[in-house]
């Protein structure tokens, strides 16, 4: 009889974990399907003006294509590790530009490919501080925070703001945005590799919760196993 109460009490805290899990993950595929929708019909929308990104929610600008003019600074550059294309190791260019509104903002001006050691620099395209005007993508961080996500959540780690490191950076503040270039009336200017949309896939979270449904139903089997079992030893006592 011990057996079986023991038995039950651990099946009834396995079986809490793994509705628990099921939830959590159901949770993250709602949320990433809800983004991955939002960015198929903002990506559709026509471009918006830098006066947009004051007026419209976060949700009605996020990965919109935008318009605008000012100028780019050179002096204010970052190069972003851990940046893949086709396979090759490169960097991520970010550069500071300045709005003729008096905004700045970064611009990911897209990826190049890295040196051929450790100790030499990659070859970037050169911008000036020439009047120009660009259409890039709106990037939002919190929303993209809510797209991406790891298989089990590590409370608190968030990896910290990618706008703050770069502001921290270089000692200044920007717009709570960023964008991705796409083109520019200079074409010198336009990145070879720019950067590129997400992977629009809804991820693995709806087989987890699957699978943590199935964990449940195992452990729950195995608890029938055991009150069988043991039933059975009492019955050969009798």
């Amino acid at each position: 009889m011990k057996r079986i109460v023991g038995a039950s009490l651990l099946a009834v805290i396995l079986v809490a974990l793994c509705i628990q899990g099921a939830r959590w993950q159901f949770d993250r595929h709602e949320v990433r399907h809800a983004k991955n929708e939002l960015i198929r019909a903002n990506i559709a929308k026509a471009p918006i003006m830098e006066s947009d990104l004051t007026i419209l929610s976060l949700n009605e600008v996020a990965w919109r294509s935008i318009k605008l003019t000012g100028r780019f600074n050179p002096e204010s550059e970052i190069l972003v590790r851990n940046r893949y294309h086709e396979g090759k190791y490169g960097f991520g260019v970010v550069t500071l530009f300045q709005s003729s509104a008096g905004k700045s903002y970064w611009v990911d001006r897209g990826w190049v490919v890295a040196g051929k050691d450790a100790l030499t620099p990659p070859e970037t395209k050169p911008v000036s501080s020439e009047l120009i005007s660009i259409e890039g993508r709106v990037r939002v961080e919190n929303i993209e925070a809510q797209i991406s996500g790891t298989v089990f959540a590590v409370p608190g780690n968030d990896g910290g703001s990618q706008l703050a490191r770069w502001n921290n950076e270089k000692a200044i503040s920007t717009e709570p945005f960023y964008f991705d270039l796409v083109s520019s009336d200079n074409s010198t200017f336009t990145p070879d590799v720019p950067a590129t949309l997400p992977e629009l896939s809804d991820g693995p979270h709806l087989a987890y919760t699957v699978q943590w449904v199935l964990f449940a139903g195992l452990v729950l089997f195995g608890l029938y196993l055991v009150i069988r079992e043991e039933r059975k030893v009492q019955a050969e006592k009798l």
